[in-house]
């Protein structure tokens, strides 16, 4: 129903509508509410009764005697959480104002007065002397580190202290901002003092293990092997050697292989010319011969080699003795004992060979990069002469730069002792300062 009085602005009159109601309605609606809200008043009277605006909290009415009807579930429980904290509330006032009591009591039968401002005082130089003494501390630190600092990379002419620094190690870092939270925040001991436990039993553990491990072993060593364990430990150890000479000779060839590959000295490289078919012919038939008769010769060489032991030594004696005489009547010998007598070096001849032949690069190879390193070492110094106001430029001598260094070096030092002599002399300072405020505490907290 409209209301009697419209809005000047229509559009909120009619937003407003379903929600605006006629007198009549409302006095309705208020009758019913003042009825519900006065059921569980007590006591009962006319101020409680005609003065609806008063319900939800009645001048003349502090306790709620009975439930009111329709009170269930959610809603009960919600008023009895009200009046628990109604009561806690009121055991809390009159708890506070006996503590009160009690510490007004307190003060007025003290027969001691508290000096505020000597507390204070007290107190600031307490701060005070805790402030140096964590400067104190900053300032040893800040000195072990200098001192490291100056034996790890010692300073060099009459440079600043602090650009050495500053080029040693960096600016500061900006220190992270800590939280006040943090600082007020208490230690838990008992997880401290359970992670320490707990640390102390596996280092327990630990110990306990290396301790059976360590008897073991000693019972173990001494114990003698038996033949058997040596044996199978000998062979082991020859195949262990076998396996690892076989590698190296394998790296050996391989590296063999790459210092030719980088030795500056390369093996002359044959230009192919026009194959000749006349002279390859020939070549190859020559060739062909050589094969036959080294094979001739080889054959018999075994045959020789295969031949079982004569057993008679005048036959013996007389085969002996047929070379010789055919040595002595100028008859060569035969190509098949000579090949006999060479074919068991051949593998170490060869070898011989690579290996004289791959020290001979390594030793070209070294020698070349020994005199490449000479030339840039000279360089180097001649550059550092030119730039360096110590020596002359032009200086390439070694020992011209080494007495150089070591008169520098005696100047660093007897610069850096200086320094230490007066940051001596600041520490007793301050020690000297931290003893007098010391006592001055302890004839203050005396006096």
């Amino acid at each position: 129903m409209p209301a009697p009085t419209p809005c000047p602005v229509s559009e909120i009159d009619r937003t407003l509508s379903p929600f605006v109601n006629s007198r009549d309605e409302t006095l309705k609606i208020r009758r019913t509410l003042s009825k519900y809200l006065t059921a569980g008043l007590r006591p009962v009277n006319a101020a409680t009764q005609n003065q609806h605006l008063n319900h939800e909290c009645p001048a003349g009415c502090s306790v709620v005697a009975t439930n009111p009807p329709g009170l269930q579930n959610s809603r009960k429980s919600y008023l009895n959480a009200i009046r628990a904290r109604v009561a806690v509330q009121k055991r809390h006032e009159e708890l506070q104002a006996s503590l009160e009591q009690l510490q007004n009591r307190n003060a007025l039968e003290s027969p001691v007065e508290v000096d505020s401002g000597y507390d204070g005082e007290v107190t600031r130089s307490y701060v005070a002397l805790l402030r140096q003494r964590r400067r104190f501390a900053e300032l040893q630190v800040i000195q072990e580190s200098l001192e490291k600092l100056l034996d790890a990379s010692p300073v060099h002419g009459s440079e600043d202290l602090k650009n050495h620094v500053k080029n040693a190690i960096g600016e500061q870092p900006n220190l992270p901002a800590e939280r006040l939270d943090r600082l007020t925040e208490p230690q838990n001991d008992s997880s401290s003092i359970l992670k320490v436990k707990k640390e102390v039993l596996e280092a327990r553990s630990a110990m306990d293990q290396a301790k059976a491990a360590r008897i073991g072993a000693q019972s173990a060593s001494r114990a003698t092997p038996s033949l058997q364990e040596q044996v199978y430990a000998l062979g082991c150890a020859r195949q262990e050697i076998v396996e690892w000479l076989q590698d190296e000779l394998v790296k050996m060839e391989e590296e063999s292989g790459f210092i030719e590959d980088a030795s500056p000295v390369k093996r002359p490289i044959e230009e192919a010319s026009a194959p000749h078919l006349a002279s390859s012919e020939s070549r190859i038939r020559e060739c062909y011969n050589r094969y036959t008769a080294a094979r001739s010769i080889a054959i018999v060489s075994h045959e020789s080699i295969q031949r079982p032991p004569i057993k008679n030594a005048a036959k013996v004696g007389d085969y002996n003795r047929q070379p010789d005489s055919r040595s002595q009547n100028g008859e060569p010998l035969r190509p098949a004992r000579i090949m006999t007598k060479v074919l068991p070096h051949l593998s170490h001849l060869a070898r011989c060979d690579t290996s004289e032949r791959s020290l001979l690069q390594q030793a070209v190879y070294l020698q070349t990069q020994i005199a490449l390193a000479d030339e840039e070492t000279s360089d180097a110094l001649l550059r550092l002469s030119g730039e360096s106001h110590l020596l002359p430029s032009g200086t390439k001598g070694i020992g011209a730069w080494g007495k150089t260094s070591a008169d520098i070096e005696a100047l660093n030092e007897e610069f850096v002792r200086a320094r230490l002599q007066d940051s001596r002399e600041e520490i007793n300072i301050i020690s000297r300062i931290v003893d007098l405020c010391s006592w001055q505490s302890k004839v203050l907290s005396s006096g």
